[in-house]
């Protein structure tokens, strides 16, 4: 028997509601971040790495926008 209460059983049903890393919107989020902490360091080597995980956080919103996408008119097409 199944306990509904149990952590994996309570977590399998909140887990529906997408992380903000793996949605488009909270990817450019964190990318916007990044580029406020890179415009407010003084140091070259700090802020590269923050312009550089900014450039990531946008190369992965710009992936999952696509799939997503591409997932939307795979659905279109298989009700048509």
């Amino acid at each position: 028997m199944i306990d509904r209460n149990s952590p994996p059983a309570a977590a399998a049903r909140t887990a529906r509601r997408k992380r903000p890393e793996d949605t488009p919107e909270g990817c450019r989020a964190f990318a916007a971040a990044d580029l406020d902490r890179a415009a407010g360091l003084t140091g070259e080597h700090g802020r590269w790495r923050f312009e550089h995980s900014a450039a990531a956080w946008t190369t992965r919103a710009d992936l999952l926008a696509r799939i997503e996408a591409s997932f939307q008119a795979r659905s279109r097409e298989a009700r048509a």
